[in-house]
């Protein structure tokens, strides 16, 4: 690997800003994990936008629901 070059980092929901669109890559979960993220919605190329991120739980809207993330869970979707 040239040292020059740095990998490219990983972004994860718990640290992005109020008011961000971010789209979910991947998810750094568990079986027990995808599946509840997928009941809530959110899946591989989902469309977050974070309403809240200030301590506590993340407060998010995905087609046009709002709900809470545990800040471990967002701690594990990686976003672009």
């Amino acid at each position: 690997m040239n040292p020059t070059v740095q990998p490219k980092s990983r972004r994860y929901l718990s640290i992005v800003k109020d008011g961000e669109e971010v789209v979910v890559k991947s998810v750094e979960g568990g079986r027990n994990v995808n599946r509840r993220l997928r009941e809530l919605g959110i899946g591989i190329g989902s469309r977050i936008r974070v309403i809240q991120n200030t301590g506590g739980p993340v407060i998010i809207e995905v087609d046009d629901s709002r709900m809470g993330l545990g800040r471990g869970v967002a701690s594990k979707i990686i976003v672009e």
